[in-house]
């Protein structure tokens, strides 16, 4: 019996091509709300664009770099970025999203290893910090797999559904990435859950 072909999934940079993508998966306000803080009321597709070109818009040197996934039919299934980069203290912050049909395939960390990397080999920077509500099922599990601390919580401070909840977070190190990195690599490369072939422009 042939062996089944595991889907292969890659990554590039996102364009404004993909805000329409965006704002579908960001009308989904519940959903939504799980990674997003700074919007605390549902928002209309307008004002979802217009939040992303001016994320998108060119910087020199950047502040933001965003990047896609795709799968083998270049549907987008995830999107993971820095922001707020900071080249004179050398840190930056790092989401992670990946829409709710491509969910638990190991698609988010491998995503987060290719920026990471990114982070740390190319734009040499020194810190990563990310942040999640203290409720997110899949939140805490990403982050340690990936090497974050958690270096504090804010009480209170994320505001869903009437109710005020708490926000953790989490740092990472560019030394304790290179501790860790060469064993994640090799267990997701072995993993079977599913054996993803993950390609990104900047690996």
């Amino acid at each position: 019996m042939a062996k089944e072909k595991q889907p292969e999934y890659s990554m590039r940079p996102m364009s404004h091509a993909d805000l329409d993508t965006i704002t579908e998966w960001s009308l989904n306000f519940d959903d939504a709300a799980l990674f997003e803080r700074n919007l605390p009321v549902p928002v209309g597709p307008d004002h979802i664009r217009e939040s992303w070109k001016l994320v998108l818009a060119a910087q020199d040197p950047p502040k933001n770099l965003w990047f896609v996934a795709e799968d083998s039919k270049k549907n987008p299934v995830g999107i993971c970025g820095l922001e707020s980069i900071n080249y004179i203290h050398g840190d930056a912050v790092i989401p992670v999203f990946v829409e709710h049909k491509s969910r638990s395939k190991g698609i988010a960390v491998r995503m987060a290893v290719s920026v990471i990397n990114l982070a740390f080999d190319t734009l040499r920077l020194h810190r990563l910090t990310t942040h999640y509500r203290a409720d997110h099922p899949i939140s805490p599990f990403l982050t340690s797999k990936a090497g974050f601390v958690e270096e504090g919580r804010v009480r209170g401070a994320w505001f869903s559904n009437g109710i005020h909840k708490d926000v953790v977070y989490l740092g990472l190190l560019k030394a304790d990435w290179y501790a860790l990195r060469d064993n994640l690599h090799k267990e997701l490369v072995s993993s079977k859950k599913p054996a993803i072939c993950f390609r990104s422009h900047f690996d």
